[in-house]
C-alpha cells in the first residue's frame, strides 16, 4: 500500500479529532469530511439500515445530497443494496467495493440506482461495516459508505479505509459510553454521590467519559497531581479503590 505522507497526515488528524467526541449524533460529522478529502470521493455517508424495509438512518457529506424525497428512496430500496445483502451473509466487516460483488450492468438495473443512486451520481461504492453480524443474520447494518461518479475504488483505498476502521470503531464505541455514562452521572441520585463536592462530582464526571487525569486537569485549569488528590477523595467517599469503581458506583446508582 502506498500512501503519500500528506494521506498519512490527514488520518492521523481524523482519528485525533474523535479523541474527545462525547455524543455518537457528532461522529458524522467529523468522519464523513475527512474521509472524502482522505480518499479522493464526491459523498460520503453513515447508514444504519434495520431488519425491515424502510428502517434507515442516514447523513450525508455534502448535507444537501439528503433531500426528504432521496432518504424516501434509500428507505425504499437498500434492502436490495448489494454491500448490505453482502455484510448480512458474510459477516464482513471490511472495505468492499460494489464492483466487488455486482457488475455494473446489474447494478444499474437495481431499484436503489434507478430510483436513487443515478441522480447523486454513484457509479461507484466503496463500504466498510461499523457493527459486527453474525454470518447469515438479518439485523442492522452500520457502515460508511464513499461514493464516486467517476473512477473505481483502488486496492490502496481500500487498505487505508481497513487501517482506518479500528479505530473509527473505537470512537464511535467510545462517545456511545460516554454518552451512557453522562446520562447516569446527571439522573444518579444516591447518598454515597450526595457526599461529594461539586468539583469531586466534576472530576467524576470527566472519569466516566474515559478522559485521562492529565485531559481532566487541562478541562479543570489544575494540576495533574490535583485531579489525583480528588479522586482519591472520591474513591473514599464511595467506599471503592479504583478509577472504574467509582465509575460503576454513580452508574450503578442509576440503574
Amino acid at each position: 500500500m502506498y500512501v503519500p505522507l500528506s494521506g498519512l497526515q490527514q488520518a492521523v488528524r481524523l482519528v485525533d479529532s474523535l479523541t474527545e467526541l462525547d455524543d455518537p449524533a457528532g461522529f458524522a460529522d467529523l468522519v464523513l469530511p475527512g474521509l472524502a478529502r482522505l480518499i479522493g470521493c464526491e459523498s460520503v455517508s453513515y447508514n444504519e439500515i434495520g431488519p425491515e424495509t424502510g428502517q434507515v438512518k442516514v447523513d450525508a457529506y455534502p448535507h444537501e445530497l439528503l433531500s426528504p424525497a432521496r432518504v424516501a428512496s434509500f428507505a425504499a430500496f437498500a434492502h436490495e443494496h448489494p454491500l448490505v445483502v453482502h455484510y448480512r451473509l458474510t459477516g464482513d466487516d471490511g472495505p468492499v467495493r460494489v464492483s466487488d460483488v455486482l457488475s455494473q450492468e446489474r447494478f444499474h438495473r437495481l431499484g436503489l440506482y434507478n430510483e436513487l443512486f443515478r441522480y447523486i451520481p454513484v457509479e461507484h461504492q466503496i463500504a466498510f461495516s461499523l457493527r459486527s453480524s453474525p454470518p447469515g443474520s438479518a439485523g442492522q447494518v452500520v457502515g460508511i459508505a464513499l461514493n464516486r461518479a467517476r473512477g473505481d475504488f483502488t486496492e490502496d483505498d481500500r487498505a487505508l479505509l481497513s487501517v482506518l476502521r479500528c479505530p473509527l470503531v473505537t470512537a464511535l464505541e467510545r462517545a456511545r459510553r460516554r454518552q451512557h455514562a453522562r446520562e447516569g452521572l446527571a439522573a444518579a441520585n444516591s447518598s454515597a454521590l450526595d457526599e461529594l463536592t461539586d468539583r469531586e462530582m466534576h472530576v467524576l464526571r470527566l472519569a466516566a467519559l474515559g478522559r485521562t487525569n492529565t485531559a481532566i486537569a487541562h478541562a479543570l485549569d489544575v494540576s495533574p497531581r490535583t485531579v489525583a488528590k480528588h479522586l482519591e477523595h472520591i474513591y473514599r467517599k464511595l467506599d471503592v479503590s479504583s478509577r472504574a469503581s467509582a465509575v460503576f458506583t454513580a452508574l450503578a446508582s442509576h440503574a
